[in-house]
C-alpha cells in the first residue's frame, strides 16, 4: 500500500515568497484585447506628457514593485509617506513607503485637465502610456514597459 495517496490530503504546499505588500500585487497591464478600446477612450481625455523620470515610476508602479499603489500617490498617500515613512491600507496594515512617488503637474496642465475626472498620460514621445482617474483605482497601463525603450540607468 502506498503511502503516497495518504500524504497528498494532508500535505499543504507554500510558496516560499512573501506575500506583496498591500496582500495583492498590482497589474495594471490593459489586457491587448481592450487596447484599442482604451486608445479610443484616451482620445478624448485632456493630455499630460511625462518626464523620462515619470515614465520610470509608471514602471515601477506598474509592476507591482510600489504595492499596493495603484497610481501615483494622492494627497493624504503623500502626507503618510512623508511624515511617517508608510501607508495605512485598507485593511488597517501598515506598508512601509518612505518614498513619496507623486506626479507632479505645472498651471498650464491643471488648466488642461480642468474638471475632467479621467486624463491620459502620455510618454516623452506622445505615446499613450497610462490612464488615471479621480477614482482611488483607476489607473491603467496602456502598454507594457518595454525593455530599451531608451530607459537609462544614468
Amino acid at each position: 500500500m502506498s503511502s503516497v495517496p495518504l500524504c497528498k490530503d494532508s500535505v499543504t504546499i507554500k510558496s516560499s515568497l512573501i506575500d506583496p505588500d498591500g496582500g495583492s500585487l498590482v497589474d495594471l497591464v490593459v489586457p491587448e484585447s481592450k487596447r484599442e478600446l482604451k486608445a479610443s477612450e484616451a482620445e478624448l481625455l485632456p493630455k499630460v506628457k511625462l518626464a523620462k523620470i515619470d515614465l520610470e515610476w509608471v514602471h515601477v508602479i506598474s509592476e507591482g514593485w510600489a504595492s499596493p499603489l495603484k497610481g501615483f500617490m494622492r494627497e493624504d498617500e503623500y502626507l503618510q509617506s512623508l511624515h511617517f515613512n508608510s501607508l495605512r491600507v485598507k485593511d488597517g496594515s501598515v506598508v512601509n513607503m518612505s518614498l513619496p512617488i507623486v506626479l507632479a503637474i505645472d498651471d498650464e496642465d491643471k488648466e488642461r485637465i480642468g474638471v475632467s475626472t479621467d486624463v491620459a498620460l502620455v510618454g516623452p514621445d506622445g505615446d499613450l502610456v497610462l490612464i488615471i482617474g479621480k477614482s482611488e483605482s483607476v489607473a491603467e497601463l496602456f502598454q507594457e514597459y518595454k525593455e530599451g525603450n531608451d530607459a537609462d540607468a544614468s
